[in-house]
């Protein structure tokens, strides 16, 4: 779109509200979550669809000025963790349909609960407007959220605070995600009287503890297996420095009289050890060894080969929702806190 100087004409919410359809408070509500004005779902969804279009951006000074807010999101996490870096991708798709900024904040070589307190004084400066952080999945500091209660900061915890009722959270929902990896690998198997085998690979790095992610898996696992009328077939394997040796478990594959039973790993980081010791046993993936992942945190599918198998745990999307959760509750105020819960994501290989 270019004036009459030949230069590229600003695009405003008269331009969306042109192409939605709608009127110029329409698209207002829609952004900035008007109260008063009812709009149908069916009206938002020509709004954003419109914004898209036209590639508007919210002039987020402007809008500060207006609303006494800072148009900024803390986005709290390990920087040196790749899934932080899925949540943050989510989080700046969702942030910039609606004008807002991320400030980036990491406890570093820190401690976590000095690092949570700076963004408390930043909301109480009104330099952010709302919090997100990602969280180890059996995360629930209780007085990390008493805090953000009495502070009365937006919040919500990507992947914390699972069974704790006070928390605006975000979770994958990894016991269902077991039975989409499981009935996947049934559906292909020529055995159908064995139970893929659950291959559940751990790190002492958590001091032997199990968490919530890990333990929904299982419990996934079990589940499916009572359903089916099939036993069980579990193996731990300890994962140090990254590694897991898979030596002994493929010898063992090599030996048994009997076809294996697919198997099923909890992490998609010890594939590729798997994969060599396969090879060195002459053990092919997808016919002598039909494997899949229950996680794909280094985008195994596409890096592996044969590809991988796997259910995707959406990491992306969990960051779209977090800060729609948070400006939802800027715009409603004091609420009961939701816990949502996105599925999992099919994604076929060859190796299973």
């Amino acid at each position: 779109m270019n004036n009459k100087s030949g230069k590229p004409k600003r695009v405003t919410s008269q331009d969306v509200a042109k192409l939605a359809g709608v009127s110029r408070s329409v698209v207002s509500a829609v952004l900035n979550g008007t109260p008063g004005i009812g709009v149908s779902e069916r009206t938002r969804e020509n709004v954003h669809a419109a914004i898209r279009e036209l590639n508007y951006h919210v002039d987020a000074r402007a809008r500060g000025m207006k609303t006494g807010r800072s148009m900024t999101l803390a986005a709290f996490g390990d920087t040196s963790h790749p899934l932080f870096m899925r949540v943050l991708e989510g989080m700046q798709r969702a942030s910039e349909i609606e004008g807002y900024h991320l400030l980036l904040s990491s406890p570093g070589r820190g401690k976590v609960g000095e690092a949570r307190s700076g963004l408390l004084e930043l909301y109480q400066q009104r330099r952010i407007d709302g919090i997100v952080t990602l969280d180890d999945t059996s995360y629930a500091d209780e007085e990390w959220a008493e805090r953000v209660q009495a502070s009365g900061v937006p919040y919500v915890s990507v992947e914390g605070y699972a069974e704790f009722a006070g928390i605006h959270s975000v979770h994958a929902d990894y016991r269902k995600s077991m039975k989409t990896a499981l009935d996947y690998l049934w559906q292909r198997s020529s055995d159908a009287k064995l139970a893929p085998e659950y291959a559940e690979v751990f790190s002492l790095s958590h001091e032997g503890r199990v968490n919530w992610a890990e333990q929904q898996r299982r419990k996934g696992y079990e589940e499916w297996c009572r359903k089916h009328k099939l036993e069980p077939k579990v193996s731990r394997h300890l994962q140090q420095a990254g590694r897991v040796d898979w030596q002994a478990w493929c010898r063992q594959q090599v030996e048994s009289k009997h076809a294996s039973s697919p198997v099923l790993l909890n992490w998609s980081s010890a594939v590729p050890d798997l994969y060599r010791s396969a090879y060195r046993f002459g053990l092919s993936i997808g016919a002598d060894l039909r494997i899949m992942a229950a996680d794909n945190t280094i985008q195994g599918d596409i890096l592996s080969v044969p590809t991988l198998s796997c259910v995707e745990i959406p990491y992306a999307e969990m960051g779209e929702a977090a800060v729609r959760s948070v400006l939802l509750q800027m715009r409603r105020g004091t609420e009961q806190p939701s816990k949502l819960w996105l599925p999992a994501v099919l994604k076929p290989g060859e190796s299973a």
